[in-house]
C-alpha cells in the first residue's frame, strides 16, 4: 500500500463542482513542469484546449470518465483522470482504459500523493473490467517513465502530440490487468 507521508490529505472522487479547481490545478502543474519547454503561445494554446473549466466540467460529467483528487486543507494538490482510451492503439481487441492525467503540485511531490493516485487508477481500471491500462508520457520525462516501469508498465511505442505548434514525442505504456470483472467497461 502506498501512503502519503506527513500529509493532512483526503482522497476522494472528483465532482462536477470541482471543475474550476481541477482545471486550475491542471494548468498550474502542467506549467510548472513544461513552462520552460515550450514557447508561451504554444503552452497557452495547449492549456486552453485541455484545461478549460468547460472541458474539465464536461469530462467530470461524463460517466465514462473517473477523477480522483488529493485535497489538503489549502486546496487540491493532485488528481488523476481515467477514461476511454484515445491513444493510437494497434490492437483494438482488448478492453482498455487510459490514465489521461496524473498531476501533483511540485510542492507535494515525493511524499506519496502520486503513488496513491496511480494505485487508485490501476484499481479502478481493474474494477471497470479493463484488460489493460494505457498512458502516454512525454518521452523526455525519465522520472515519470521510471515510476511507471516500477509499477509494471511496459513501453509499447511512441506517437506524436502537438503542444501548440510544437510537435513532441510521447511514449505509450501499458499495464496488463487481472480485471475483477470481464463485463463491459462501465463507470
Amino acid at each position: 500500500m502506498v501512503q502519503a507521508r506527513n500529509m493532512n490529505l483526503r482522497f476522494r472522487d472528483g465532482a462536477v463542482e470541482d471543475a474550476a479547481r481541477i482545471a486550475d490545478l491542471g494548468r498550474q502543474t502542467f506549467s510548472e513542469y513544461f513552462g520552460q519547454v515550450y514557447k508561451k503561445s504554444d503552452l497557452d494554446a495547449y492549456l486552453d484546449n485541455y484545461f478549460s473549466v468547460e472541458k474539465v466540467g464536461k469530462d467530470l460529467a461524463d460517466p465514462d470518465c473517473d477523477y480522483r483528487v488529493a485535497e489538503a486543507p489549502s486546496g487540491l494538490v493532485g488528481y488523476a483522470k481515467l477514461g476511454p482510451t484515445s491513444l493510437p492503439l494497434d490492437n483494438q481487441d482488448k478492453q482498455t482504459l487510459q490514465l489521461h492525467r496524473l498531476y501533483v503540485r511540485e510542492s507535494r511531490k515525493g511524499v506519496g500523493v502520486g503513488g496513491i493516485l496511480l494505485s487508485w487508477a490501476i484499481d479502478r481500471a481493474s474494477e471497470r473490467g479493463a484488460d489493460e491500462l494505457w498512458l502516454g508520457v512525454w518521452s523526455n520525462n525519465e522520472h515519470a517513465i521510471q515510476v511507471y516501469k516500477s509499477r509494471g508498465f511496459v513501453s509499447d511505442k511512441t506517437y506524436n502530440i502537438f503542444v501548440g505548434d510544437t510537435k513532441d514525442q510521447e511514449l505509450m505504456m501499458s499495464l496488463g490487468l487481472k480485471a475483477e470483472s470481464k463485463n463491459r467497461l462501465s463507470a
